[in-house]
């Protein structure tokens, strides 16, 4: 077959706009090296040897994390559970938001490191301004505990709380809907780093929270237990999230932590 010279440039053309749309798409959020996680499997939870330690405590880009498995789970708008939740909520908001995670433990502390894709650094919490902000939750009692907060003051959660104007992490407790309490033990802590890059939609948050392995207090997740179930969830500034208005992984997933018995 012979091709004439405009029509091989169309050809030439068409190629190139098809590698510029692929390439578009790979700023979707995907990454190669991470592994699938879904509600219901069990991620293993890396140990840290004694003789090697972070930079800082908390340090989100320490070399350390490259040497870590990397784990990927969607996260999905959370179930409204209030009026005004309904009204601020985005009922077009159906694409799956990925969010990469490690987790880890030394001798005597537990760290969860959280990387997710985002096109704007909200730091700020004003009138009409609104933070980023992630979580991750665990059940005290176990995988039958309601991942909506916890199943009443009988099955609660403990869950650690970063946000992006205090670039810290807290502790809460929670025994269902709007029952969410400042623990008065304050046992976490966390960091962040935000990454710009050339391409906004390719900019990322990387957090890391942790905790000692031994506390004092109640309602604290107990990090020395074989199986410890945990879902995360993340708030966008720019799109004005906050309180139930987030997205979630959608039940618990299991935390081996059978190395540390």
């Amino acid at each position: 077959m012979i091709f004439n010279a405009s029509f091989h440039h169309a050809v030439l053309l068409g190629l190139a706009i098809a590698v510029s749309n692929t390439a578009h798409a790979d700023h979707s959020e995907l990454n190669p090296n991470a592994t699938d996680i879904k509600p219901g499997d069990t991620v293993k939870v890396s140990t840290v040897p004694g003789t090697i330690y972070l930079r800082t405590q908390n340090d989100p880009d320490d070399l350390l994390w490259d040497r870590l498995p990397l784990y990927r789970i969607e996260l999905m708008p959370a179930p409204p559970v209030h009026t005004s939740v309904i009204l601020r909520m985005d009922p077009t908001a159906t694409t799956p938001k990925h969010l990469y995670f490690q987790v880890a433990r030394s001798d005597e502390r537990f760290y969860m490191r959280l990387r997710w894709k985002d096109a704007t650094e909200n730091r700020a919490t004003t009138v009409d301004q609104f933070r980023d902000g992630a979580a991750v939750q665990y059940a005290l009692k176990g995988a039958e505990t309601s991942f909506m907060m916890g199943t009443g003051p009988d099955n609660p959660v403990n869950i650690w709380y970063w946000r992006a104007d205090r670039d810290d992490a807290e502790s809460l407790a929670a025994g269902g809907f709007g029952s969410t309490t400042h623990l008065p033990e304050q046992t976490v802590s966390g960091a962040s780093a935000y990454i710009r890059e050339e391409i906004a939609q390719d900019s990322e948050w990387h957090v890391v929270m942790s905790r000692p392995l031994k506390v004092e207090g109640e309602h604290q997740v107990d990090l020395n237990r074989a199986a410890v179930p945990v879902i995360f969830a993340l708030w966008q500034g720019a799109d004005e999230q906050r309180d139930g208005d987030k997205r979630i992984s959608q039940n618990w997933i299991m935390l081996d932590n059978s190395s540390g018995q």
